[in-house]
């Protein structure tokens, strides 16, 4: 049977263990704030494209109601389409989508899914995307931009857009 002595070393064992893991575990998470200026900052740059991965990412999981989760959604879809992630790109877009369908960055995303879909020549979900930029965002200059989309949708990128990257119709 243990002494009162050495019970007593033992709960103060087990509680400085305790403290020592929560200010561990506290002092190695990073503030909202931190992840996500570090991963929009690191957008800018194809050589931190991964860094702004971890950090976008690890700010979404642990940060889904910050308000400015679906800045970070966008930016996250903008990096794997610039890694040609294309398939990741558009989940993310329709992640954007889905959660906050009145952000400003909806209608953008719902054409993005259209362009990524056009680029690489599944023009079927290409036209659905862009009708859908049309159906959800008849206000926004997207919905201009989808219409042409769709009707040179079988053209060569280069015949319609003009060097400005303006419709040459």
């Amino acid at each position: 049977m243990p002494s009162g002595s050495n019970v007593g070393i033992g709960r103060r064992l087990i509680l400085f263990g305790l403290v020592c893991l929560v200010v561990g575990v506290g002092c190695s998470q990073h503030s909202a704030d931190d992840l996500f200026t570090k991963g929009e900052h690191a957008t800018h740059d194809v050589k931190t494209y991964d860094e702004a991965i971890e950090h976008l990412s690890t700010f979404l999981k642990e940060f889904p109601e910050d308000p400015r989760a679906d800045v970070a959604l966008q930016a996250l879809a903008r990096v794997y389409q610039a890694q040609s992630k294309s398939g990741i790109a558009i989940k993310t877009y329709e992640e954007l989508i889905n959660r906050f369908p009145n952000s400003r960055y909806a209608d953008q995303a719902q054409f993005m899914i259209g362009y990524i879909y056009d680029l690489s020549g599944t023009k079927k979900a290409a036209v659905q995307a862009y009708k859908k930029v049309i159906q959800k965002f008849p206000d926004s200059g997207l919905a201009d931009d989808a219409q042409v989309s769709i009707q040179n949708i079988d053209k060569p990128l280069e015949s319609w857009i003009g060097s400005e990257g303006e419709s040459k119709q």
